[in-house]
């Protein structure tokens, strides 16, 4: 932005310096939420958020089936943010120059900082190519409303026809997913195809096999077809091409692959690894930059790179990125994140049931959905009831 100064950015001094929080993901909503709440407030807080509305991904598929409505898994971020006294710019961050200490954002605004934080997240592997143009893409995760608005537009053109679904990607988000499309379909009484396409050998990578075959089964008697170690090489607007030459009929195609990174967090001229995303400390701080921090999928630990890009571990890095904000402001030490090694996953099956891991637990049940929507609904109401508090 020639001849002009960037946003928030060379004012006269500050009695505070300017933090910028890029990306409304889990981790700085619990930010504001602290500020709001916890105090106290040694900096001018930025937040940039691609949408005023942050979409709880752990309750994603369960609007998609109609458990929840739109207020339940969503939560206005310029109100938690005004509520952390915080200002809320809504945009797509596309840039960052450390040495001119300026995010920019994609409509060619930029905005000043001393001390910024990425939470991002994740881009699916295959986003922005020919192959996933007539896919749609769930990340990020507001793109669900276009999903539930497809369905809808199937249901109406066609009220008697079979409706032809393919997921591709066989981790938890798609196999959640699968259930999710599954369920409305069987709810509006239609005849339905319902596929899982997996490049891998087996579905739910990174879980044990007792598990994985747990959720083979259930997948299996809810009539969902699973194609395991077939690469998708197509996609158009009726069909899903494989590299085995094999043609899927397809009304929708929901594409659900693995993580990849904004490719603008290469050009910062920041550490990062082999597949783009941010290299941090343990601190969560960039080893290129000490005013630089990442959360969540966007970051690669250095010391722990094998970590999974999954919510689990990024919620538990919120109090230590809060830790660390303020100790920077004071000039204490700063406290280092370790993942943990085991964590509870519920997947939701869409039918009044879940599938629980947890430790060596295994359990497709009622009440594993219970916990579920008791864990997610006392996450999201956090966030809600500051947002509600305003003013």
């Amino acid at each position: 932005m020639t001849g002009e100064r960037p946003e928030g950015s060379g004012a006269p001094s500050r009695d505070r310096p300017r933090l910028v929080l890029v990306g409304a993901g889990h981790v700085h909503l619990e930010i504001l939420r602290r500020f709001a709440t916890d105090g106290p407030r040694p900096y001018d807080v930025t937040i940039v958020s691609l949408e005023e509305r942050h979409f709880y991904s752990g309750m994603t598929p369960g609007y998609l089936a109609g458990q929840y409505t739109y207020d339940d898994l969503t939560s206005h971020v310029p109100s938690v943010a005004t509520r952390a006294g915080a200002r809320c710019v809504i945009g797509r961050a596309a840039g960052l120059d450390p040495k001119a200490r300026i995010v920019r954002l994609e409509d060619g605004r930029e905005i000043g900082y001393d001390v910024v934080s990425l939470n991002i997240g994740s881009l699916l592997l295959g986003t922005g190519t020919e192959l996933t143009r007539h896919a749609e893409l769930i990340k990020p995760f507001h793109r669900v409303e276009r999903i539930k608005q497809r369905l809808d537009e199937l249901l109406a053109e066609e009220p008697d026809g079979k409706v032809s679904v393919v997921v591709v990607g066989a981790g938890a988000a798609g196999v959640e997913i699968a259930f999710a499309l599954a369920a409305t379909l069987d709810r509006a009484g239609r005849s339905r195809s319902v596929s899982i396409v997996e490049a891998g050998d087996h579905i739910l990578s990174g879980y044990a096999p007792r598990f994985r075959e747990k959720a083979q089964r259930v997948l299996r008697g809810s009539g969902i077809q699973v194609i395991l170690g077939e690469r998708v090489t197509e996609v158009t607007t009726n069909e899903v091409g494989l590299e085995n030459g094999h043609r899927l009929p397809c009304d929708l195609t929901v594409w659900l692959t693995g993580p990849q990174a904004a490719s603008w967090l290469a050009e910062t001229g920041l550490p990062t690894d082999r597949r783009g995303f941010l290299l941090i400390e343990d601190t969560l701080r960039s080893g290129g930059d000490p005013a630089v921090f990442a959360v969540g999928d966007c970051g690669t630990l250095k010391a722990y790179p094998d970590t999974p890009k999954a919510g689990v571990f990024a919620v538990r890095e919120a109090p230590v990125l809060w830790h660390n904000l303020l100790a920077l402001s004071t000039g204490e030490p700063l406290q280092r994140y370790e993942p943990q090694q085991g964590f509870l996953s519920i997947l939701n099956t869409c039918d009044g049931k879940a599938l629980l891991r947890y430790k060596g637990l295994v359990s497709w049940s009622r009440w594993a959905w219970w916990l579920k929507d008791w864990i997610d609904r006392r996450f999201m109401r956090k966030y809600q009831e500051v947002a509600r508090s305003e003013g």
